[in-house]
């Protein structure tokens, strides 16, 4: 089975979300697909977490966007983004990049990271800030 039909899987099932909703790691999904009778390989799992970025910095706008476009082409930016655990010091980080961000744009980043079916690193990034 691919990725595609996989993450296809999980976006039409209201139970496989509500598990989905509960992991916490990359780890944990494999362990998901595998008890779905699904094995992804970490090519899937890249694939996966790409198209997820994909689709939802295309929902973001102005700052926002711009914010974590940067982050993600700065490999130091995107490990110091990583290691967030409040709102209050991913809006701290993006005052380092000139950005004006507020809690609010992080919460409006957050809705539409929640609005992509499926698994996101996104999703968790924001549960951990304590905005999913």
């Amino acid at each position: 089975m691919s990725w595609q039909t996989f993450n296809a899987k999980l976006a039409e099932s209201p139970e496989l979300q509500a598990r989905l909703e509960a992991i916490s790691s990359p780890v944990e999904l494999f362990a998901l697909a595998k008890t779905e009778g699904d094995e992804l390989t970490a090519e899937d799992m890249q694939a996966i977490a790409q198209n997820a970025y994909q689709e939802w910095l295309a929902s973001l706008e102005g700052q926002v966007r711009d914010f974590f476009t940067t982050a993600q082409t700065d490999p130091a930016l995107n490990q110091q983004l990583k290691q967030c655990s409040t709102p209050a010091a991913a809006i701290a980080l993006a005052k380092t990049c000139d950005l004006e961000l507020t809690e609010a744009d992080l919460r409006q980043a957050a809705a539409a990271a929640g609005a992509i079916a499926g698994f996101s690193f996104e999703k968790l990034w924001f549960r951990q800030l304590g905005l999913r």
